[in-house]
């Protein structure tokens, strides 16, 4: 039978629910702490059941908090600080060649290809498709040509209306 681990927590029951204010990402992993204050024999299990986690996250919390106090448990562990593959010049240069008219992009594929030979970027066709459409709202599909040097003036003396005497 495995021996039963007793965590006593050092914080204060006002201290840790003024944690669990201002955390609120954490507010259970604080929770099993006000749990084991007020009940410092519960097991693993019925911690388990009254915070409504896994019993596999109560044991890591609570090896967490036996190695290094509060500061290990509550530290945020996740990545995300992966560097971009289109720096901020070729992000400006991009946006610009999309909001001109007469020297955009007609595919994806030109987009990648203007990205390699401009700035050495090599990257998939669905990351540059992606980035492209989350970044900014991009849909390169022509529905009807139309000149790109034809006159606004000599448009709307076409359109202008007839009237009939």
């Amino acid at each position: 039978m495995p021996k039963k681990i007793i965590v006593t927590v050092k914080e204060t029951l006002k201290e840790l629910k003024q944690l669990q204010k201002t955390i609120p990402q954490k507010t259970k992993m604080i929770g099993m702490l006000l749990l084991l204050k007020k009940h410092p024999l519960s097991t693993k299990l019925n911690l388990s059941v009254q915070l409504g986690v896994s019993d596999k996250s109560i044991q890591v919390w609570r090896d967490n908090y036996l190695k290094g106090g509060i500061d290990l448990m509550l530290e945020d562990k996740r990545g995300g600080y992966k560097k971009p593959a289109i720096n901020a010049v070729a992000n400006q240069k991009l946006a610009n060649r999309l909001n001109n008219p007469k020297e955009g992009f007609r595919s994806f594929i030109e987009v990648q290809q203007w990205l390699a030979t401009e700035f050495g970027i090599e990257m998939n066709y669905h990351a540059v498709n992606k980035y492209v459409k989350r970044k900014f709202g991009a849909r390169l599909k022509v529905s009807r040509k139309s000149h790109v040097l034809k006159s606004p003036a000599d448009e709307a003396v076409f359109k202008k209306p007839i009237f009939k005497i």
